[in-house]
Formats: C-alpha cells, sequence, structure tokens
C-alpha cells in the first residue's frame, strides 16, 4: 500500500489522519477516501481505504478495504512523519454486489483470521494500490493540496 502510505505521509501521517479523513477527488474516477477508523483486533489503528460511487442518491463503496496497519517504531520518512509498514487486511465490502467479508477479527481475547482470505486480500490490495497510483490519484492530491 505505498500509495496509500505517501497519501497519508503527504497529509500530515497518521496522527494528522486521526484528526481528519483525506478524500480526493480524480475525475472520471470514483472518489478515494482514507480515514482513521478506530483501533484493530491486535489493537493497532484501523485505516478504511475506499473508492465512493452514488446509486439512487446513496453512497456506495466500491470497494471499501479496512486494514490493521502497524508502524515501524525509530523509523521515520524525510519528514520526520512515522512510516508505516504492515497493512493487515481486516475486512473487504462492496455495495454495489451486496459483499462483507472479514478476515481478521477478535473473539474472546484472541485474534482470529481467515488466512485464505487474507491472502486474497493483500494480493487484491496491492494491484489497487498500484491502480490508485497509475490513476493519478497522487497528482490529484498535489493539485488539491496547491
Amino acid at each position: 500500500m505505498k500509495t496509500i502510505e505517501t497519501i497519508i505521509t503527504k497529509h500530515g501521517g497518521l496522527e494528522a489522519l486521526k484528526e481528519h479523513a483525506i478524500a480526493i477527488e480524480n475525475k472520471p474516477y470514483m472518489k478515494l477516501c482514507i480515514e482513521y477508523i478506530g483501533q484493530g483486533p491486535r489493537n493497532k489503528p484501523l485505516i478504511s481505504v475506499a473508492h465512493y460511487g452514488e446509486q439512487n442518491g446513496d453512497a456506495m463503496r466500491d470497494p471499501d478495504m479496512v486494514f490493521e496497519v502497524e508502524t515501524f517504531d525509530g523509523f521515520t520518512t524525510d519528514s520526520g512523519k512515522p512510516f508505516l509498514w504492515g497493512w493487515y487486511p481486516v475486512s473487504f465490502r462492496n455495495d454495489y454486489v451486496g459483499l462483507y467479508q472479514e478476515a481478521t477479527w477478535e473473539e474472546n481475547g484472541k485474534v482470529l483470521t481467515k488466512p485464505v482470505l487474507v491472502k486474497h486480500l493483500t494480493m487484491f490490495a496491492k494491484e489497487w494500490d498500484r491502480n490508485i497510483a497509475e490513476q493519478g490519484f497522487l497528482i490529484a492530491q498535489k493539485q488539491a493540496q496547491s
């Protein structure tokens, strides 16, 4: 999720994300939204990364992936912000097809996972992250900040 890490870093890092979600418009693509939504099953920050469209006036996620993000303590980017390095899929949702999958959760004090789903979601996330870069969301973010 290097593209998403770059976007978060350019918006002030994880601490800034906890205060303000990121929304990037980049026509003709669906709006990209990145937000901190709490703590995950391993007590790490939960980050939602989603494309939002609209159907009959309702916001539709296509997709929305939630990750538990682990920071690499002691290492920072050139700008001094913490370097994000571990993206662990928690869930996947696509409202257009009515799909919700939970890959990692906490139950009775234990973290449970569906390893095959985690593997598939990790592969999907890598491809999606590349697509986000190729679709120009980094450029759109820079233009929105100027």
